[in-house]
This record gives structure tokens, C-alpha cells and sequence, in this order.
């Protein structure tokens, strides 16, 4: 029973982890000028029809002394997938993306509030990340535990 426990509290810290990503051989100047264009002109064009939304409203707040960028966003899409019946969502995100001080840039993406399903807000976190790859080169993502990251 006692291991039962265990591993529930496991897969929880797990689920509540912070999106992090790491640009390890890029200029933190350069990082930052890209996370602030990827919040401002975000990519829903996914190979995959299921994550593929419209972008209704984008309202991007950036600051710049804290490396603080605050993003609320209005997604809506419509999908029909093979012997389905057509869908139809709309998605509301409010979340912060942070610029950690720190020689090698690092950037955390987190949701302002409680989110139901953490897999949206890695899905998210993951889009994000790549549109700034594209813009200044590779990096690493790693998971770390919330509270960890409330430290």
C-alpha cells in the first residue's frame, strides 16, 4: 500500500512540473528578442489536425527588466476527423513565460492558474519552445519539479 502511495505522489510531481528550456550556445539578447516575437506571432499550423487552431486574440505583455512575458490567448478551431462528427473548441490560455537570470539562457512557460489537463500546458510550453528554436537554434528541454521551481 505504502509503495501505492509512493507512486501516486510521484506521478503528480510529475504532472505539475515546469516546462524549462535551455538555448546553452545562444546570446541571451538573441533569446530574448525571439520569445518575445514567438509570444507575439504564435504558430498553429500542425501536421497533426488536433493541434492545428485560429487565434482569435493574442494580447502580449512584455518586460523586459524582469525577462517577464505575460500572454493571454483565444484559440477556437473546428475539426473533423475520419468517421467523426465536425468539433468544435475554443481554448482561453493566460501564461507566463520567464527569462531566468543566468549566463545560460533559460526560459520556464507556466500557466496563471490552475490547468486541468497538464498535457495541454507542456503541449503549449512545447510549441513555444520550438518556434524560438527555429529562430535562434536548438536547445534542451527539461522538466523540473514545481516546487523546485518555486525555490
Amino acid at each position: 500500500m505504502k509503495c501505492l502511495g509512493l507512486l501516486i505522489c510521484a506521478l503528480f510531481l510529475a504532472s505539475c512540473s515546469t516546462p524549462q528550456h535551455t538555448w546553452p550556445n545562444q546570446n541571451r539578447d538573441i533569446v530574448w528578442t525571439a520569445m518575445v516575437a514567438a509570444a507575439k506571432a504564435p504558430d498553429y499550423n500542425a501536421v497533426d489536425p488536433r493541434k492545428r487552431w485560429i487565434v482569435l486574440d493574442n494580447t502580449v505583455e512584455v518586460n523586459s527588466e524582469t525577462g517577464v512575458i505575460l500572454v493571454r490567448r483565444k484559440l477556437a478551431r473546428s475539426i473533423t476527423l475520419p468517421l467523426q462528427v465536425e468539433q468544435t473548441d475554443e481554448r482561453q490560455w493566460f501564461f507566463t513565460i520567464q527569462l531566468l537570470p543566468g549566463q545560460r539562457p533559460t526560459a520556464t512557460f507556466d500557466t496563471v492558474g490552475q490547468t486541468i489537463v497538464p498535457a495541454r500546458v507542456h503541449d503549449e510550453a512545447q510549441r513555444f519552445f520550438k518556434l524560438v528554436n527555429e529562430l535562434v537554434g536548438n536547445g534542451v528541454v527539461v522538466r523540473i519539479p514545481a516546487n523546485e521551481y518555486a525555490k
